[in-house]
């Protein structure tokens, strides 16, 4: 019978990684020992293992050899003094043994009773690794156990290993996304079997960012997106990821545009003005960088903590939720490299508002003419029309004009939007030994918008390094900087409004090519010149004035990890960040927006031409920030019965920034000069010139916070946890300045029951309870005063702020109130998973704007005055529907439904709303963000008035009149209407009270699909035209207008919902005032991306000497099912740089 030997390796292995910051991968190597290096080494009746081992030290080596050879055990001494390691191994192997110095390898071998070196016999194990369904695995890293000898499988699965004959070697198998295996490799083994990852698709533990907590023990509610969820499905960025795919949690695009950061908020909204943003932590620190800077592909997992329980450990920056990215790290195997290369093309949009044709304008502004002759504004018909009214041309030139613009029908969207073609790559590499892993990335992105002149570039890298020194000490590594350029450009004139408003029988290009003027949008005539006041071409403009935005950010992070026991650890984490910025903006000489924002304008009521010599701006900010965090843990079982886990920490970190800002307000982009001129006559000039170069700011916050969390589970049935953290913030007023945040959670495990394992069908079920708080800090209140300058305007030698902010010092931390059960649940074998939650969040002492006596010397004043609650539901289900060894179907679905209600602010009713305030104020009773104005009801058709419905059945005395139909009506045109703002009501909400999304995924052989869908209802958003319309008067017929605008009221009788039009002064209130027939349902369900992939068969990957190939076609941004009358009701409506659809084709290929 063959004896089991041991094949041993003594001695550190120590990795030194050589790394350039920025686009420069990591590289892992041996490094190069001398055999002449000295050493001293003296030791008394020591083991041949313990004088091995010191020599690791002295020397840095390590030595390999056989357990059943070399006696480890055998006493001796030994006193050598600067000696070269072949003496000091001559005297300790002496005669018994035999070696070979290969660089840091040491192989020691026995001699035989003749004092020869024994020769080694070496043999070759063959095998094949497979999945679970039978598929070869390529790629697969195999290592001895003990030692860095390994090898990776070819295309085929199948790998060959040479190993010494006398052993029977362990060998470790793993691969990303499947299960390590273990085992004794014997002659007869022929092939392993892996399966999928346990960890990866039950999610059977949870990081927290400070802890990895087994999913049965957490009692706080989550949500895991893992990386098999991320890959090759060609997401962008975290945003897309998170689309749609967790309950509670709501994300949305708020433009298209390359570079914009999604909006995200977790149940709910906890704020009324301060930011609701969630706190982010990437591979356990806080994340101050760009979420654009984070590949998708490089992600391993995204872990959103929703509630108390989850989330207390961070306090005071934990009331909007945390979200925590934990990215890949390199694993033991041999090298790997992954390339991934995205190439997309970007659909432009097409307008969907029901506007006027050329002829339908024509008509329109005629009749407009005909109601108000001889007016000086309106479109260029209106002008012709009032051109040959007063003679300055004929009749007959006038119609003949008229009747060329007749012929022209521009489609504007066509005109400014284009297809834009993008591009995406990312190289990743990775590898590692038992006690060393690396993984490095390069990545490049470059997206160009559909705004020609919109292109966003992103450049990144990172690396991070794990070492293992020894039993007791392993340290984490980690660095990464991107460099990002935004550039567009910059106009007075929204791109999309013009595109939507833009006379259809204006043209970007005469019929020889030449730029021609859009002289509806700028008819004012010139005071100072014959012709117009303004030369205006929108393609023009946005060639001639840009804006081009420049940033650096920087991380470095690093970790030490000390096992002082077996089940007691402690670390220390230290990271730095630093952020530069740069913004250039030019305006062009001679352009239409250099005019509008020359310095000079506030001067001449008409600027000269020759003063229009453009203008540049710079500004610079810089930030940077440090935390340092340290913390114990212990975690220990007693009896297979009890498990107790308790974590203390102490963190500290420090944030500052510096920015900068100065116009010149002259710049000759040609010559690159910048110039101040020299004008006679102007008062002021030199003060001018001195508020232009003003511009200089500088902050710095510190917190200091402590922190102890513990949890304890009896046979993993019952688990019961809480926290507590102390946090303290310089930015707080001195009374207040540290808060102490809690939580107190319970979890039971019904499935660990006994009776349980009767029910079949039924694999887990738990409940679980928390209670607790967390905080945040509103900085739009301080306890110092803050004086802004934006001139240089003194009184009796004293500098005048221009605003000052008064100080609040008894401003408070902003508290939430955290209350949440929820029920996990798994059936059928696991194939469906579930999860309901209730919460009910109170969160209080929110800053509210109080007005003040005059006397006080301030109107108002921001105080800790309001507070808030959200509360819903929220279920998700995860399902397997198919799973045979071909065919794989699975399909997930999740949906949150959040109530909001401000509980406590300054208003305590609607009709307390000043006039002129915003149509969102937060009212007590009412939604967090709800829309507040009037319910339109119709028009009068004896007036052409604008009227409201009125409410009439809680007062004592009838506001309005009496409709024939029975209902009240006040003419709120009227005006002596003094009852206007009586009768606000509560239009509906501004934000989604359900969201969710489903995705669904089809895998069958190498064939795969995948498909996702987010939803959100129950919210009103801007109705696309009305989000800017300028109707009601007779200069709105300088722009396109809907079709209904030719069915305005003009005369008594006339039944239209349109009002009567006015020439100037007063005009109506449905224009002015805030109407739901200014609102349209925001419901939609969207497909936000469809996946088609394909694996190549590994008989085609061996020809071209690649691991892996993969080919997906994806598209984003499919389709939207929603009555909206704008483009895109993801946007909220407005004018926002719409999302477009999206056709992507990716390769990710294994080296």
């Amino acid at each position: 019978m063959e004896k089991n030997c041991e094949l041993k390796i003594r001695g550190h292995l120590h990795g030194v990684f050589l790394f350039i910051l920025l686009f420069v991968s990591g590289i892992c190597g041996n490094n190069v020992y001398s055999q002449e290096k000295r050493l001293t080494i003296e030791m008394k009746e020591a083991t041949l293992g313990e004088i091995l081992e010191k020599i690791c030290q002295l020397q840095n080596v390590e030595f390999v050899y056989n357990t059943d050879i070399v006696d480890v055990k055998e006493k001796m001494s030994v006193s050598m003094h600067n000696s070269t390691l072949k003496e000091v191994l001559d005297v300790v192997l002496g005669k018994k043994y035999s070696f070979n110095i290969q660089g840091r390898y040491i192989m020691v071998r026995k001699k035989d009773q003749k004092g020869n070196e024994e020769t080694p016999v070496y043999v070759e194990l063959k095998g094949k690794v497979k999945d679970e369904q039978g598929n070869p695995l390529p790629g697969v890293s195999i290592v001895v156990k003990g030692t860095n000898i390994g090898v990776a499988t070819d295309v085929n699965g199948e790998f060959k290993l040479v190993v010494l004959k006398s052993i029977a070697p362990v060998l470790k198998f793993s691969f990303i996304g499947m299960q390590p295996v273990e085992m004794e490799w014997t002659k007869e083994k022929k092939e392993v079997i892996l399966s999928e990852d346990v960890a990866m698709m039950e999610e059977v533990t949870v990081t927290t960012g400070y802890q990895t907590i087994e999913k049965k023990r957490m009692t706080g509610a989550v949500d895991v997106v893992t990386a098999k969820e991320i890959e090759n499905k060609g997401y962008a960025s975290v945003g897309d990821v998170l689309r749609g795919a967790m309950a509670g949690v709501s994300t949305r695009n708020v433009s298209g545009k390359p570079g914009t950061l999604p909006e995200i908020r977790i149940r709910g909204l906890n704020s009324l003005y301060g930011s609701m943003e969630p706190m982010w932590i990437v591979d356990g620190a806080p994340f101050y960088g760009s979420l654009n800077d984070i590949e998708p592909e490089d992600i391993e997992s995204i872990t959103v903590l929703k509630d108390a329980a989850a989330t207390a450990i961070y306090g005071s920056q934990a009331a909007n939720g945390v979200i925590v990215i934990k990215r890949k790290r390199g694993q033991e195997g041999s090298i790997s490299i992954r390339v991934a290369a995205n190439f997309s093309i970007d659909a432009a949009p097409k307008n969907k508002l029901d506007l006027m044709n050329s002829e339908e304008k024509i008509a329109f502004e005629r009749s407009i003419y005909e109601d108000f002759p001889n007016q000086t504004s309106g479109g260029r018909v209106m002008t012709l029309l009032r051109n040959a009214d007063v003679g300055k041309i004929t009749r007959s030139e006038a119609e003949a004009e008229i009747e060329r613009l007749s012929k022209i029908n521009t489609d504007w969207f066509d005109v400014i939007f284009k297809t834009a073609f993008s591009q995406n790559h990312s190289i990743a590499l990775s590898g590692g030994t038992e006690k060393s892993q690396y993984y490095a990335t390069l990545n490049y992105r470059k997206t160009n918008g559909i705004v020609p002149t919109n292109v966003y570039e992103n450049w990144g890298g990172s690396l991070r390094l794990s070492q293992k020194f020894n039993s007791w000490l392993q340290i984490n590594f980690d660095v990464s900087s991107t460099i990002r350029k935004d550039e567009d450009s910059e106009m007075s004139v929204n791109p999309l409004r013009y595109a939507t408003y833009a006379n259809p029988y204006e043209r970007p290009y005469d019929e020889e090519g030449n730029l021609e003027y859009d002289r509806s949008y700028t008819s004012e005539l010139s005071s100072l010149k014959d012709g117009y006041k303004y030369d205006f071409n929108i393609l023009d403009e946005m060639k001639r004035n840009k804006s081009t935005k420049k940033s650096l950010d920087n991380n470095i992070s690093l970790e030490l990890n000390f096992q002082i026991l077996k089940n007691l650890k402690f670390s220390t984490r230290g990271s730095v960040f630093n952020n530069a910025h740069e913004t250039r903006t030019t305006w062009d000489p001679g352009s239409y927006t250099g005019k509008l924002n020359n310095w000079l304008t506030g001067v001449y009521t008409e600027l000269p031409d020759e003063l229009n010599r453009g203008a540049l701006a710079e500004g610079n900010s810089r930030s940077s920030g440090w935390t340092w965090r340290n913390n114990l843990e212990l975690r220990q079982a007693f009896k297979e019965k009890h498990f107790l886990s308790i974590y203390v920490g102490h963190e500290v970190s420090e944030y500052k920034s510096n920015s900068n800002y100065v116009k010149y307000p002259e710049y000759d982009p040609e010559k690159g000069l910048m110039g101040v001129p020299d004008i006679d006559g102007v008062e002021d000039v030199k003060k001018k010139i001195l508020n232009l170069l003003d511009g200089l700011s500088e902050s710095r916050n510190r917190s200091v916070s402590f922190f102890v969390s513990g949890s304890y589970s009896f046979l993993d049935r019952y688990v019961v946890a809480g926290s507590i953290r102390m946090d303290g913030a310089d930015i707080i007023g001195t009374a207040n300045r540290f808060s102490p945040l809690w939580n107190a959670s319970f979890k039971y495990n019904v499935y660990e029951e006994g009776f349980m394992k009767k029910i079949s069908w039924l694999d887990e079920l738990a409940f679980r309870l928390s209670y607790g708080y967390t905080g945040s800090i509103d900085k739009n209140a301080l306890p110092f005063g803050v004086m802004t300058f934006m001139s240089t305007d003194e009184y009796f030698g004293y500098d005048i702020p221009t605003y000052i902010q008064p100080k609040n010092p008894s401003v408070k931390w902003q508290k939430k109130e955290d209350r949440s059960v929820g029920v996990d649940f798994a059936l059928l074998n696991r194939r469906i998973r579930g999860t309901v939650n209730y919460y009910n969040n109170v969160t209080r002492n929110l800053l509210d704007t109080k007005n003040l006596p005059i006397s006080v010397g301030v109107s108002s004043i921001k105080y800790n005055s309001s507070s808030v609650r959200n509360y819903g539901w929220e279920f998700s289900m995860n399902s397997q529907v198919l799973r045979t060894k071909e065919l794989f179907w699975k399909v997930d679905f999740n949906v949150g439904m959040n109530r909001s209600k401000v509980i406590k602010t300054y208003y305590k009713d609607i009709s307390e709303i000043p006039k002129g305030y915003d149509k969102t104020t937060p009212v007590e009773g009412a939604s967090t963000n709800a829309w507040f104005g009037y319910r339109f009801a119709g028009i009068d058709p004896r007036t052409g008035h604008t009227l409201a419905f009125v409410d009439n059945s809680k007062r004592e005395k009838p506001i309005g009149f009496q409709r024939e139909d029975g209902r009240w009506v006040l003419d709120m045109d009227d005006v002596v209407n003094k009852d206007r703002e009586s009768i606000k009501e509560n239009l509906g909400d501004s934000y989604p009270t359900v969201n969710g999304g489903f995705r669904t995924n089809l895998s069958w052989k190498d064939f795969t699909f995948d498909a996702n869908f987010t939803f959100m209802v129950g919210h009103k958003i801007t109705a696309a035209y009305y989000a800017t319309s300028a109707g009601g008067v007779v200069s709105a017929a300088s722009q396109n207008v809907l079709k209904k605008e030719a069915t305005r009221w003009r005369k008594p009788g006339d039944i239209t919902d349109v009002p009567v039009y006015s020439s100037g002064g007063e005009y109506s209130s449905l224009y002015s005032e805030w109407y739901d027939l200014k609102l349209e349902s925001g419901d939609f369900l969207k497909c936000t991306s469809i996946s088609f992939g394909y694996r190549v068969p590994s008989k085609i990957c061996q020809k071209f000497s690649l691991t892996s190939l993969r080919v997906n076609f994806n598209v984003r941004d499919v389709f939207t099912i929603s009555g909206y009358s704008g483009l895109d009701p993801e946007n909220f409506g407005g004018f926002s740089y719409p999302n477009s659809k999206k056709y992507m084709i990716s390769l990710n290929i294994g080296i």
